[in-house]
């Protein structure tokens, strides 16, 4: 058994995780609120010293960029949630900003980031897999052009195979994502086992 005073506090935090799989408890509490408190510190720490601080100090002070103190005066209109309720409204103003400067940005972004993908879609049809992916992208997208207003046996036929396909690709990507967590659930096993406990696997 390791006598690592660090290993022993990994492994008795990845207990106290664990131990919601049984019912919550008061281990599993105070483990939940030791990772958000140190996530929430560290965050702010290493966001003032590496982003805020420097920022200020390379655009602010260097270049003469003033106009930054408006979008910070945004930023701390955030906290007004917090305020009295008549007051609390104010916070709706840079929420609307962040969010319809967020929207036309990635819209922005939007032809370049998915027109590959679409373009990409229509493959050469020379070989059996583009083929059969072909088919399967015109399938799916016929589901949901199909879902209304497809009283025609075979429209509905058509849109059931559509259905039966996406369901084995989420089916798919869900397995996908079991196994990921079985990989760290495997992870942390052999760490109780073999840092912590000594046994040798």
């Amino acid at each position: 058994m390791s006598t690592n005073p660090q290993t022993w506090v990994a492994a008795l935090c990845t207990l106290a995780v664990y131990s919601y799989l049984y019912k919550e408890n008061i281990f599993f509490r105070i483990a939940e609120h030791t990772m958000i408190a140190l996530a929430v510190a560290h965050s702010l720490v290493t966001g003032w010293h590496n982003t805020f601080i420097p920022y200020i100090e390379t655009h602010v002070k260097t270049k003469g960029w003033w106009w930054f103190w408006i979008f910070f005066a945004f930023g701390v209109l955030y906290y007004a949630r917090f305020l009295p309720a008549r007051y609390a409204w104010i916070t709706r103003y840079p929420v609307s900003i962040s969010v319809g400067w967020a929207l036309g940005y990635y819209f922005s972004l939007f032809p370049r980031q998915y027109a590959v993908q679409i373009a990409d879609s229509v493959r050469d049809l020379g070989q059996f897999e583009n083929i059969l992916f072909f088919l399967m992208f015109v399938l799916s997208m016929m589901y949901f052009f199909l879902t209304v207003g497809g009283n025609s046996k075979t429209f509905q036929q058509i849109s059931k195979v559509g259905r039966w396909i996406l369901m084995i690709n989420f089916g798919a990507a869900f397995g996908n994502t079991v196994s990921g967590r079985i990989s760290l659930f495997l992870g942390r096993l052999s760490f109780l086992l073999s840092d912590w406990l000594g046994i040798s696997l």
